[in-house]
C-alpha cells in the first residue's frame, strides 16, 4: 500500500563552501537513484554569518509504496551519504503523513 507523504530535510555542522557543495551532490545524486525528480524535491545551500547548511523539501505531496520498507532504507542511505563527504555534519528529516490530514 501507498502512502502520501512530504518531507524536508536539512544537513547543518558543514566545515566551508567545497564540503557544502560535495554533500549537495551526493544528495541529488541519491534523490535521482530514489526516482525522485528535481520538480518533486528542491534542493539547495545556503551560507549565513559562516555556517554552511543543506535545505530541501517536497514541493507537493508524492506516493511511496512500501513506505514502511522505504522509509529506513533511504534515512540510511541519506545519512550515510552524508557521512561519507562530511562526518562532522549533522542530517535530520522530518516526515508530514498527508493521509492523516
Amino acid at each position: 500500500m501507498g502512502v502520501s507523504i512530504m518531507f524536508n530535510f536539512e544537513v547543518a555542522g558543514l566545515a566551508d563552501e567545497a564540503e557544502t557543495k560535495s554533500v549537495l551532490s551526493a544528495l541529488a545524486e541519491l534523490l535521482a537513484e530514489e526516482g525522485l525528480r528535481d520538480h518533486e524535491v528542491g534542493l539547495g545551500w545556503s551560507i549565513q554569518d559562516g555556517r554552511h547548511w543543506i535545505t530541501g523539501e517536497t514541493d507537493y505531496p508524492i506516493g511511496i509504496s512500501r513506505f514502511y520498507a522505504w522509509r529506513p532504507h533511504f534515512e540510511g542511505a541519506f545519512e550515510e551519504r552524508v557521512r561519507t563527504v562530511a562526518p562532522a555534519a549533522t542530517p535530520s528529516i522530518n516526515w508530514r503523513y498527508m493521509d492523516e490530514n
